[in-house]
């Protein structure tokens, strides 16, 4: 990730373009603000204008879409984009409809298909890369991290039918689904290595 360049006058009054507006939460301290502040974005100096679409005072109106994730996150966006994820999910009009953004936002971004379970939805009036997966897997009350990724029914909400996976009950537990379709391998040090592809154990990643 890169962090965004300082203001040419940091003694200056805010002002500018959007990505040197630092005090974004003057207004909005509450709960963007305080939950931002969590965010390892925060930490590493990722300015609101750089996430959100710049117009003078950034719009907040317009969501984050994947391409947005994808300036910094490069290997993760390119993973994404060839996963079975990416080429299932059902598009729809978004930006034009701020209601019906934020009714897929209180949705967690996905809709109920026909057998019981649940896709991701694209945003068709973007283009063919429209998407919302990122902030759908990630999105945290713009803490965006891997707290929603880590929830024991995270996978289950959609992927219904499962139960012979985890015949046992197992409340509380983190979401163990990643173990085997997320863990690719280590690194001679050690390092998890983790691919946005989701394949199944062994299968290589035409087999996804």
């Amino acid at each position: 990730m890169s962090g965004a360049p300082p203001r040419p006058n940091p003694a200056a009054p805010v002002s500018g373009p959007a990505l040197y507006v630092e005090q974004c939460q003057d207004c909005h301290a509450t709960p963007v603000g305080a939950r931002y502040a969590q965010s390892l974005h925060s930490a590493e100096g990722i300015r609101c204008g750089q996430c959100h679409t710049p117009n003078g005072h950034p719009d907040f109106a317009q969501p984050v879409q994947d391409g947005k994730c994808g300036g910094c996150h490069q290997s993760q966006y390119q993973q994404t984009l060839a996963s079975k994820h990416f080429a299932t999910r059902e598009l729809r009009a978004l930006d034009a409809d701020r209601a019906a953004r934020q009714a897929l936002r209180a949705d967690a971004f996905t809709a109920p298909t026909a057998g019981g379970g649940r896709r991701f939805v694209g945003d068709s009036s973007s283009g063919e890369l429209g998407g919302r997966l990122c902030t759908a897997c990630h999105y945290d009350e713009h803490r965006l991290g891997l707290g929603p990724v880590q929830r024991a029914d995270f996978c289950t909400g959609c992927h219904v039918g499962r139960e012979e996976h985890f015949p046992g009950p197992t409340p509380g537990l983190a979401n163990r689904c990643v173990q085997c379709h997320v863990r690719v391998g280590h690194t001679a040090r050690g390092q998890v290595v983790n691919t946005h592809l989701f394949a199944r154990p062994g299968a290589t990643p035409a087999g996804r």
